[in-house]
């Protein structure tokens, strides 16, 4: 039978969650996989997130830097 789980992960005692999710499953071990699953994803995408971000900042420096050289030429 299916149950409604809410999983909350804390850093220490009286600290906010840093995730908390509702999630339906038969089990706490399947709630806590799904819990799992959904952060793993997350981090992928907060990896690639920062690659992107990492490469729009040098692209921004970059142009910036040839601006700045630009300038300096004219």
């Amino acid at each position: 039978m299916s149950a409604q789980w809410r999983i909350e992960i804390r850093l220490g005692d009286g600290h906010a969650p840093l995730r908390s999710v509702l999630v339906e499953a038969d089990t706490e071990v399947e709630a806590l996989r799904q819990v799992l699953a959904e952060a793993e994803r997350d981090h992928v995408a907060a990896e690639e997130l920062l690659l992107d971000g990492q490469e729009e900042v040098f692209s921004r420096t970059e142009v910036l830097d040839g601006h700045v050289e630009h300038q300096a030429q004219a």
